[in-house]
């Protein structure tokens, strides 16, 4: 199947900013760190915008987007209200910080953009799951999607807390949060990859390589998050490391283990999802939405 860069771009883009809001609240929540900073925020907001925009481009008839927005259950609909929502809860989020709003209402509002961010990176890999790919068509699809979401925002989240020299306290939380978003997504990739391990075995078409990639990835964000605890003075290379490290895990998640041929026979009926106007091309199979 023709990768689709635009849903490679949106999947990494919008999960690291979601969650490295996640895990900067988290740091709050645990009473290790203080409140997400404006920086955080605005990087988070600005990712999850971007990344929305992202979904929109591999649509092979962008003027028909309101279409498929007209269908509350396909997975366009829910990623582009879950995005919109997110967005407006990072902006008020936001606007309490500037305006030195009550701890209470920006902890309220943390809170949800936390809870609402942690759905959203489930969500997106949802979407994915279809009949006409059996390796796709199992809960372990999203869940992996959340792991490297994960790694990929924990990379972030230490990286920021470095460039703003928070080396103690918040930087050294970060960094075991690298080691659990690393250890997230090993676990639940592993988990997909057992799930799906004999449609990846049969695909013959680099799947192999990419799972070894993604493993590789996501252990070099558990390398960094642990030698952050020990070194917090390096936290800004390590951070960088972890950041690269993140992205790559949840684009191998994206690109390398799911590549096996489509059933013809569950391929026509997974035309369901009130999607097909905008997903129509000239050849081959429906993109997995």
């Amino acid at each position: 199947m023709e990768i689709q860069w635009a849903l490679v771009l949106f999947t990494v883009i919008s999960g690291a900013g979601a969650w490295l809001f996640a895990f900067s609240m988290l740091g709050y929540l645990l009473k290790k760190d203080a409140t997400p900073s404006k920086m955080e925020t605005i990087v988070a907001f600005v990712l999850v915008a971007v990344g929305g925009c992202m979904s929109v481009l591999h649509l092979s008839h962008v003027d028909r987007i309101l279409e498929a927005l007209n269908h509350p259950t396909s997975g366009i609909f829910v990623e582009a209200a879950m995005i919109g929502v997110l967005c407006v809860i990072l902006a008020v989020y936001f606007v309490l910080l500037v305006r030195g709003s009550s701890e209470k209402a920006r902890t309220a509002v943390g809170v949800l953009g936390l809870l609402v961010g942690m759905v959203f990176t489930y969500a997106c890999g949802s979407s994915y799951m279809m009949e006409a790919r059996p390796a796709w068509q199992t809960v372990a699809l999203p869940l992996a999607y959340f792991g490297t979401a994960a790694s990929a925002g924990a990379g972030l989240n230490l990286l920021l807390k470095a460039v703003q020299k928070r080396e103690r306290g918040g930087g050294v939380l970060a960094g075991l949060l690298a080691v659990v978003g690393g250890a997230l997504g090993l676990v639940l990739a592993a988990a997909f990859c057992i799930s799906a391990g004999a449609y990846v075995a049969a695909a013959d078409n680099g799947a192999m390589a990419g799972t070894v990639a993604l493993f590789v990835a996501l252990a070099a964000v558990v390398a960094c998050g642990a030698v952050a605890l020990k070194q917090p003075k390096s936290a800004l290379a390590l951070g960088a490391i972890a950041l690269v490290a993140g992205v790559a895990a949840a684009d191998a998640d994206l690109r390398g283990f799911c590549r096996e041929r489509p059933r013809a026979d569950a391929l026509s009926r997974s035309s369901d999802r009130g999607e097909a106007a905008v997903w129509e091309r000239p050849a081959g199979p429906r993109p997995p939405r």
